[in-house]
C-alpha cells in the first residue's frame, strides 16, 4: 500500500508537476491553491494553520482544474484525516482526473486502488497498464510494482525483472530495497525462465539491506556467514544480523541469539544473547492475539 500522509501541509507534496505546467489553467485557479498553502502556515495574520478553510480552497482549485490540487485532494481522500473522512472513491475521481491532465504520480495511485480494488472494481490488467505509463515516465515506485507483477508470470518473468532493476538503481524511495529484495529472491531461488544465481542475489539482497529493508539483511546475514556464493565471513554477518535485530525483525534477533550462544566466545557473549532474547520474547507477545474476554 502506498502510504501518503492526510495532513495537507505533507499532501501538498504529492503532485509534481508546477504551475507552468498547465499553460491554459486561469490564474484563478491558482490563486486558489495558493490560498489553500497559506491557510497551512501560521505565520503574521494567522497564529496557527487552518485546515478546514485550506481543504474548502483546494476543492475549489482541484474543482476549476489545477492539476495539483487534484492530486492534492485526492492523498487527502485516500486516507483521511483531520475531520476528512477516507473516501477511496473520491480519492480515485481525483486521480483520474489528474491523470487526464498528464500525471504519471496519478497514475501510480490510480493503479494501487485499481488492483486493491478500492473505490472501484478491481482490474489488475488496468492497474498494470497504468503503472506502466508512469513506469515509462521513470517513477521507481510504478516501475517496482509493474516489474512485481510481470515477475509473478513465467511469461513476464523477463520483462518484470528488467523493471525491477530500473526501480532497485533509482537511487531513492521506499521502491529501490523492495525492488532489489524481489531480484535477490528471484535469482536466489530460480524461478521459470530464469536461471539461479546465488552470487548476484547476493548483490541485490545487500543492495536492498543497504535501503534499509530488513528481511535482505537478515538474508544477506546468513549468506555472509555460511560463504554462501561469497568467501564466509561470521564477523561482517553478525553485524548485518545486529542492524537487522535492531530493526526489531525477529527471524534476524532469533538467528543473532544462536549464533552468539553457539560462537567461539558463547560465554563472553551470553550477556548480549541474554539481551537480544528477551526482546525477542517481548515482541513475540505483542503479535500474539488479545485473549478473548469472558
Amino acid at each position: 500500500m502506498i502510504r501518503r500522509t492526510a495532513a495537507l501541509c505533507v499532501a501538498l507534496l504529492l503532485g509534481a508537476c508546477d504551475e507552468g505546467d498547465s499553460p491554459a489553467l486561469t490564474e484563478s485557479a491558482a490563486q486558489m491553491y495558493e490560498r489553500a498553502r497559506r491557510l497551512l502556515q501560521p505565520g503574521v495574520e494567522q497564529n496557527e494553520s487552518d485546515f478546514a478553510g485550506a481543504f474548502e480552497w483546494l476543492k475549489k482549485a482541484a474543482q476549476a482544474g489545477y492539476l495539483q490540487a487534484q492530486t492534492d485532494l485526492a492523498g487527502i481522500y485516500l486516507e483521511g484525516g483531520k475531520g476528512v473522512q477516507a473516501n477511496a472513491q473520491e480519492a480515485y475521481r481525483w486521480f483520474c482526473k489528474a491523470a487526464e491532465q498528464g500525471s504519471r504520480e496519478a497514475d501510480v495511485f490510480i493503479g494501487e486502488l485499481l488492483y486493491e480494488g478500492r473505490g472501484v472494481a478491481k482490474d489488475v490488467s488496468a492497474a498494470m497498464e497504468h503503472w506502466r505509463r508512469a513506469a515509462e515516465a521513470g517513477i521507481a515506485e510504478a516501475q517496482y510494482r509493474l516489474g512485481h507483477c510481470l515477475a509473478r508470470t513465467e511469461q513476464g518473468v523477463q520483462e518484470g525483472m528488467e523493471w525491477l532493476k530500473k526501480a532497485a538503481l533509482a537511487g531513492r524511495g521506499k521502491a529501490v530495497p523492495a525492488a532489489a529484495r524481489d531480484l535477490g529472491y528471484l535469482l536466489a531461488e530460480g524461478a521459470p525462465g530464469v536461471t539461479p544465481d546465488r552470487r548476484e542475489a547476493a548483490r541485490w539482497y545487500e543492495l536492498a539491506a543497504q535501503g534499509g529493508d530488513a528481511s535482505s539483511r537478515y538474508v544477506y546475514a546468513l549468506m555472509l556467514m555460511t560463504g554462501d556464493s561469497m568467501p564466509q565471513d561470521i564477523e561482517a554477518g553478525l553485524a548485518q544480523l545486529r542492524i537487522a535485530a535492531g530493526q526489531d525483525y525477529t527471524p534476524a534477533i532469533a538467528a543473532l541469539v544462536r549464533a552468539l550462544r553457539s560462537g567461539e566466545n558463547a560465554a563472553a557473549s551470553e550477556q548480549e544473547a541474554a539481551a537480544w532474547s528477551q526482546r525477542l520474547e517481548e515482541l513475540l507477545q505483542r503479535q500474539q492475539p488479545a485473549a478473548p474476554r469472558q
